[in-house]
């Protein structure tokens, strides 16, 4: 069980770019960098592209 299935359902993209920076930490820790990156950025685009006053 990952420790993001929380985010699963509304935010399918965040899930799986944090789930494979979750699987990789271990074994390539520099492709764990590259998807807890991705995560970040997509969440963040989320926020200030549907939230007004974040902008």
């Amino acid at each position: 069980m990952s420790q993001f299935a929380f985010l699963q359902r509304e935010w399918a993209a965040v899930f799986e770019a944090a789930s494979k920076a979750e699987a990789a930490v271990h074994a390539d820790p520099r492709t764990a960098c590259f998807y807890a990156r991705r995560a970040l950025e997509l969440a963040v685009s989320w926020a200030f592209g549907t939230v007004p006053t974040h902008r």
